[in-house]
């Protein structure tokens, strides 16, 4: 197995002294990028080996637990399931090559609990990175919603784009007048004013009024510094949209229920994870584009080698 994350899971006697995402995280990319196989006390063993653990009845109590949220990640991806999880068992059903998203939005996880690994093989420009995460949901959306438009806007890692750019681009797609004073509202700083996405549906009939969802793509730690974007009143000093965009945002990461619904509230508008992303292999199992998958698959090797030397 992977080793033992060093951020978020610390020595637990009387009480469970985990993040249990990171410890879902942990199992999860065991599989993916470690083992064939390994079962629930393989998993306690290591637990109790790396010093979490005293007690292996108390340990195999958060086990199970993970197992049921094992259960329901893969639920969202079926029946492109990269792995199997039986009573006892977890079994690798394909290599993670053959899973590009999955894996991806897994190693973007790990950058929070394996910190010491994430500061050495992390690029200083978070550029390609982001690039990747942009073409992964828009992607997945296309998939899963094949009569909308999804285009993206914000920068590539090779080339930056200033926000008026962003501004006409937007508006020509949406076929909506830029309003008269919007050139003096744009700061310089704002760059793309964190609009990564844009999506909506036309309507045969070509006239104002359609679903708009402005989305903000969030692949970093402090993604949830940027729950706020992108800013909708901002957006409208833009464009005369008519009727008032939807916000979006999307993460690698995968939530709890509870947690899903806290950061609903706070997005104010549609919130995709990790599984929600990795549901477009309901409507087709292989839905990554080759670019993507090459591109993904050269950005992940370094790094899951590196994570298997620790």
């Amino acid at each position: 197995m992977l080793p033992i994350p060093d951020s978020g899971i610390y020595k637990s006697i009387n009480e469970h002294n985990i993040d249990f995402g990171f410890l879902c995280d942990w199992i999860e990319g065991s599989i993916l990028f470690a083992e064939d196989e390994f079962s629930t006390t393989d998993i306690v063993q290591a637990l109790i080996d790396g010093g979490i653990y005293v007690e292996s009845d108390f340990a195999m109590r958060i086990v199970m637990e993970i197992w049921q949220e094992l259960e329901r990640r893969l639920k969202c991806v079926a029946p492109r399931i990269p792995f199997s999880v039986s009573d006892l068992r977890v079994q690798r059903i394909t290599s993670w090559q053959d899973a590009p998203a999955h894996s991806f939005c897994v190693l973007l996880s790990f950058a929070k609990c394996y910190k010491k690994w994430w500061n050495r093989v992390s690029d200083s420009d978070y550029n390609e990175q982001g690039e990747l995460f942009e073409l992964l949901t828009q992607e997945s959306l296309k998939e899963q919603f094949s009569d909308w438009q999804v285009k993206r806007t914000g920068s590539s890692y090779t080339q930056s784009v200033k926000l008026h750019e962003v501004m006409r681009q937007v508006a020509d797609w949406l076929d909506r007048p830029i309003k008269p004073d919007a050139g003096e509202r744009i700061n310089s700083r704002t760059k793309d004013a964190g609009l990564d996405l844009l999506c909506y549906h036309r309507f045969p009939d070509k006239r104002a009024g359609f679903p708009i969802y402005l989305m903000q793509c969030a692949s970093g730690q402090n993604w949830n510094d940027k729950v706020f974007t992108p800013d909708l009143d901002l957006w409208g000093d833009y464009i005369d949209f008519v009727v008032r965009p939807q916000k979006a945002f999307a993460i690698p990461y995968a939530l709890s229920e509870a947690d899903f619904r806290e950061q609903c509230i706070l997005v104010k508008g549609l919130l995709l994870d990790r599984y929600r992303l990795l549901a477009a292999s309901r409507c087709r199992q292989h839905w990554e584009s080759p670019m993507l998958t090459n591109r993904i698959v050269k950005w992940a090797t370094p790094k899951i080698n590196q994570l298997l030397r620790n």
